[in-house]
């Protein structure tokens, strides 16, 4: 009876051990870099000494969010990680060589997806498009997104 009930724990400990991997497996990481920043790596010490003193600090429960001139970075409170760059700067190119103001049929032929949401993801380079009339309002560079 005991060797039954020790194997049925096995089964289910393995059961519930592989949810927990699987879930892990949902979860990609990307490194991506803004002017010096990179996130997953930069901390908020990287972050002062690159670009100063924050121009707003902004507190929420899991991360705090700095806004400089041109771009917004999330640090984790856990790690004390950058977490996301969310990028206003219009000069700036991505990964797809896509830039604030691109049209929204443009991101859509670029990432060969549509969408009527009010963003897109692109799930190989760990970007997210937001939009505001049609057009890329911001790009944020993720340190992880879901598949």
């Amino acid at each position: 009876m005991f060797k039954h009930i020790s194997a049925l724990f096995i089964v289910l400990l393995f059961a519930v051990l592989s949810d927990a991997v699987h879930a892990f497996d949902d979860v990609m990481n990307y490194d991506s870099e803004y002017k010096n920043i990179k996130v997953g790596q930069s901390t908020l010490q990287s972050l002062k000494h690159h670009h100063g003193k924050a121009a707003r600090v902004v507190e929420y429960d899991n991360f705090t969010k700095y806004r400089y001139k041109k771009f917004d970075a999330t640090i984790n409170h856990l790690d004390g990680k950058v977490r996301t760059i969310i990028i206003f700067d219009r000069s700036y190119k991505d990964a797809n060589y896509l830039s604030i103001g691109e049209s929204r049929s443009k991101v859509e032929r670029t990432l060969r997806a549509s969408k009527s949401a009010k963003h897109l993801v692109d799930n190989e380079n760990g970007i997210v498009y937001w939009f505001s009339d049609d057009k890329v309002s911001k790009i944020v560079l993720a340190h992880q997104l879901r598949r």
